[in-house]
């Protein structure tokens, strides 16, 4: 019987389009990449100016084994349990500001 082995590369990539559905459903651009030569991540633009946007990725933490969102940087954003959590950061480190 075969036997199936989740990788890094694809517990990454799930975690990613939970984050993907989540900021979408608040009204984000976002491009999910999962090439298979290199670790997969999400393109996250501002819908009204994509030139605001930032590179997320999904990584193990050796700590506690658990997962996080991380910015392109390096900086991590939330823990991959809250996707909710990660949306409402992005949304204020992408969004613009209108002066009225």
């Amino acid at each position: 019987m075969p036997t199936l082995a989740t990788t890094e590369a694809e517990i990454a990539l799930g975690h990613l389009e939970r984050l993907t559905e989540e900021l979408r459903s608040r009204g984000w651009t976002v491009e999910l990449a999962p090439p298979s030569d290199r670790w997969p991540s999400a393109l996250v633009a501002n819908p009204e100016m994509r030139m605001f946007n930032e590179n997320v990725i999904a990584v193990q933490e050796r700590s506690d084994d658990s997962w996080s969102y991380f910015y392109s940087w390096g900086e991590r954003i939330a823990p991959c349990t809250d996707p909710s959590a990660a949306a409402a950061l992005l949304g204020r480190v992408l969004a613009t500001r209108r002066d009225n």
